[in-house]
């Protein structure tokens, strides 16, 4: 923080990394009993999305880093979540039933947890945030 900030909160880097945090601790909570993380399961639902799918797809659609990406699907295809397929150079992936169960399974918690974030924010500020988050995703990729 410098001294000319107008607010002793004004560190974006700062607030971002403890909103991430605490929203993140508040989807583990939630995704525990399931032995999923709250950074993997978007990827599961996008691996069921899309797939078969490459790597660098992921990595375009997630705004991600391929190596914390790929640690991810590593851990996912070891669970049987997900299964690794080569095709020529590439390798795909794609959901198996188990990450399908397990997919129907979280979906209910998922907008349950999303639902009281939403809620806590009320409906205008939380339609703000979620444009802005995408603003600056969107920036990001320019």
């Amino acid at each position: 923080m410098h001294k000319s900030d107008p607010h002793p909160n004004a560190c974006v880097n700062m607030q971002i990394l403890r909103a991430s945090h605490a929203i993140l601790q508040r989807f583990d909570r939630a995704y525990r009993p399931f032995g999923i993380r709250a950074t993997q399961l978007p990827v599961l639902a996008l691996v069921a999305r899309l797939g078969p799918v490459e790597l660098k797809r992921l990595v375009l659609e997630t705004a991600g880093e391929r190596s914390a990406l790929s640690r991810k699907l590593k851990v996912m295809v070891a669970q049987g979540w997900v299964a690794e397929e080569r095709q020529g150079r590439e390798k795909r992936y794609r959901i198996t039933p188990e990450g399908r169960a397990l997919l129907r399974q979280v979906e209910p918690v998922r907008d349950q947890v999303q639902a009281e974030l939403m809620a806590a924010l009320g409906a205008e500020e939380a339609a703000r945030f979620l444009a802005s988050c995408q603003r600056l995703v969107t920036q990001n990729q320019a």
